[in-house]
């Protein structure tokens, strides 16, 4: 049986995590489809792309979009394989080191490699998509990495908010922590496209630096809690 959330010291219910997992998945994406061709947190974005490949027989710019998507698929299967099997507290934590070791490590390879390392994005992209399903924003749940879903919340709590009789501080502050996420991963993808310009492979250095700020986070957040204890 898969244990659930209580099983944990702690939960992922923290606002600036989410700012920064949220940013780390626009310029993952953004990364991934200047440089390789495909996306590796937005799913669904790389079955319509391969739709899109398909009609104009664009057999070479599906491959990446496949490989991701078979990569995703084995990490977030690794990921329930892991959830089920460990019984080590706080296990989310330690899923993080393998995104930020891929990261740091993707701008060393010879372009080559280029489907080998959409593998090892999409592969650690879907093992943390799992370690953190059910994460919540102060409360409220949110998709890591993602932004239809949260984007669609945002436009709801707004909509109440500014109704005559939905006016109250928690909804307002519902609505404000949903537009924060959305805001996250639109400047992440905006950034890696500016700083492409520049930094060329090494770009993808700006989510090996956000996805180390959300370990150390949580890390922290664990000590403070053991000493609580």
């Amino acid at each position: 049986m898969i244990k659930q959330k209580s099983d944990f010291l702690i939960s992922n219910n923290d606002r600036f995590f989410a700012i920064f997992m949220a940013f780390s998945g626009g310029a993952c994406d953004v990364y991934c489809h200047v440089h390789f061709n495909g996306l590796v947190a937005t799913q669904t974005g790389n079955i319509v792309l391969i739709a899109s490949d398909l009609s104009q027989k664009n057999w070479t710019g599906m491959l990446p979009k496949m490989v991701s998507i078979i990569a995703f698929t084995i990490g977030f299967l690794l990921g329930i394989w892991i959830k089920e099997k460990t019984s080590i507290r706080n296990w989310q934590l330690y899923t993080l080191i393998p995104v930020i070791f891929v990261t740091s490590l993707i701008p060393m390879f010879s372009s080559q490699f280029q489907l080998l390392k959409i593998y090892f994005l999409a592969l650690v992209t879907g093992l943390i998509m799992l370690s953190f399903t059910g994460s919540k924003i102060e409360g409220n749940p949110y998709t890591i990495m993602m932004t239809s879903g949260n984007y669609r919340k945002m436009l709801s709590e707004w909509y109440i908010y500014l109704t005559p009789y939905g006016k109250s501080k928690d909804l307002k502050r519902n609505a404000q922590n949903y537009s924060l996420v959305v805001a996250s991963f639109i400047l992440g993808a905006l950034t890696v496209a500016f700083i492409n310009h520049i930094f060329l492979n090494y770009s993808i250095w700006i989510t090996t630096i956000t996805f180390s700020f959300s370990f150390v986070l949580k890390f922290y957040q664990i000590k403070k809690y053991q000493k609580t204890l």
